[in-house]
């Protein structure tokens, strides 16, 4: 006759005490609803949301596109407008969002003093995941000039974002066809 912890004769099974049966529904429960949230559709985004996007379901920009640029960016102009800054570095920030969230953070500097700091929105990915279009969002700060002269961020401002190899990207930025000025920036970045 065997006996079981309990000391119950005959049954030869072993009764588990009750935290184990709960600790076990909980991981069953947990895992069940992170199958869901990775399954069904995201209806108004609160999955990605509440997850900083780390699902699939949750990213339109491609891999080679994340992480942290950095390079100079070449302002040119025309007879009627000049740039105040032609060169500069641009420090440019992608990381995981849907079309239409704000995808890019960027920031110009001009001997270590910021220019202007914006967050982008991406607008579309283009054919073969080569390139990104984004739409700035919003001014985050505006610095000061080599004078220290305030400076005023453009607005309006559309960019394509190509990757020209795994480790390099290159940036157009100009208006739109109500803001274009005439100005143009263009920037090839590394990955650091």
């Amino acid at each position: 006759m065997s006996e079981n912890d309990n000391g119950a004769p005959g049954t030869g099974r072993r009764s588990r005490p009750p935290w184990e049966w709960i600790a076990a529904a909980v991981s069953v429960t947990a895992l069940l609803v992170s199958v869901g949230a990775w399954l069904m559709p995201d209806s108004g985004d609160w999955i990605c949301d509440k997850t900083d996007r780390r699902f699939v379901r949750c990213n339109d920009v491609p891999a080679d596109f994340l992480g942290t640029w950095t390079g100079e960016e070449t302002c040119s102009g025309t007879i009627l407008v000049t740039c105040v800054h032609p060169k500069h570095t641009l420090t440019l920030t992608i990381r995981r969002a849907k079309q239409g969230q704000q995808a890019v953070e960027t920031s110009s500097e001009l001997d270590g003093r910021l220019l202007c700091r914006s967050s982008w929105t991406l607008t579309e990915v283009g054919d073969g995941d080569g390139e990104l279009y984004l739409h700035k969002h919003h001014t985050i700060d505006e610095g000061q000039g080599a004078n220290g002269e305030p400076i005023t961020c453009s607005e309006g401002l559309t960019a394509t974002v190509t990757a020209t190899n795994p480790n390099a990207l290159r940036v157009a930025t100009k208006g739109t066809a109500i803001t274009d000025t005439g100005v143009h920036f263009d920037a090839d970045l590394t990955k650091r």
